[in-house]
């Protein structure tokens, strides 16, 4: 494919970093890497300080190396919800791009005002008036300049380049874009989860509609949060009956959660495999990843199935 660059998707979370790596070789993508390595100490990345996580990140970095090493020169990266800003607000179309940029920087600070607004790296989507939305609005999502300053610099120390950094979910989102198992128009739901944050994607015909992050005490919170957020609200119209397919992505999640899950919703959460329509090198066939958590790597297979 002309123009296209081996890519190596990167999901850094607290306790360990993902990566799926994807070439194109023969006129086809070839999956040729799937793997993980974890922190010598877990990393908290809104509070401690960037030498640490630097790094930490470094080291898990090169053990992956020394396992297999990269044939990319280009890398992404996918990072955890607690470094995301996200508020979705009424789209005006009167406005240019950077005037919306700094009324979305406003937003910010009155949703937050516990953070500075000034280095925030602003990115948005467009969502049209459908079915299911009242109005058009923008889905926006801020993240602090220094966090994309340190991966940067992570890059240029291992002569690498830098391509995208996304959020977790997002990118998971993305990758049922090349899975067998997204064959559904309408609306879809997809949710993420871990121990700390619910993560809820709505899209309509395969394009994102309503994206919502909740805080977690604890996991026994996560069937009463579904169970309101899949009722109909002032601001969408989504009613569980009206959900064409639902997916599930995170880590370590059990059949016997998904089950439970169906069984209280009344849907059939599909646990997808985000490798299903891409080309696997020979060696993969033995990788317990590849072959029993293909799940977990939702989000590093999907920033690195991005092309733009």
């Amino acid at each position: 494919m002309t123009g296209f660059e081996n890519h190596a998707g990167f999901n850094i979370s607290s306790s360990k970093l993902q990566v799926v790596e994807v070439i194109y070789e023969g006129e086809q993508f070839k999956l040729v890497n799937i793997d993980e390595a974890y922190f010598n100490d877990p990393i908290d990345l809104e509070k401690d300080k960037d030498t640490k996580i630097s790094a930490l990140l470094q080291g898990a970095f090169d053990e992956l190396l020394i396992k297999k090493s990269l044939k990319a020169t280009s890398i992404s990266f996918t990072l955890p919800f607690e470094l995301f800003h996200i508020t979705q607000v009424p789209y005006d179309n009167t406005l240019l791009y950077q005037d919306m940029i700094e009324q979305f920087r406003w937003e910010f600070s009155v949703l937050y005002p516990y953070i500075s607004t000034k280095n925030l790296v602003i990115q948005y989507f467009e969502i049209e008036k459908n079915a299911f939305n009242i109005m058009p609005s923008s889905m926006v999502l801020g993240i602090q300049r220094k966090y994309l300053q340190m991966l940067h610099s992570f890059c240029e120390k291992n002569n690498l380049k830098l391509k995208f950094i996304d959020n977790l979910h997002i990118a998971a989102e993305r990758a049922l874009s090349v899975c067998n198992a997204l064959v559904y128009k309408g609306l879809t739901l997809s949710i993420y989860f871990n121990n700390r944050f619910l993560s809820i994607l709505y899209a309509f015909n395969g394009k994102p509609i309503s994206f919502k992050v909740i805080p977690l005490n604890d996991a026994s919170e996560i069937i009463e949060h579904l169970l309101r957020e899949t009722k109909p609200s002032p601001s969408l119209r989504v009613d569980r009956s009206q959900i064409e397919a639902a997916f599930i992505c995170g880590d370590e999640i059990s059949g016997s959660v998904v089950e439970t899950l169906n069984k209280t919703l009344g849907l059939n959460f599909i646990l997808f495999n985000p490798f299903d329509k891409i080309k696997p090198s020979q060696n993969l066939f033995d990788n317990k990843l590849y072959l029993e958590k293909y799940n977990s790597f939702s989000s590093a297979a999907g920033i690195a199935f991005r092309l733009a």
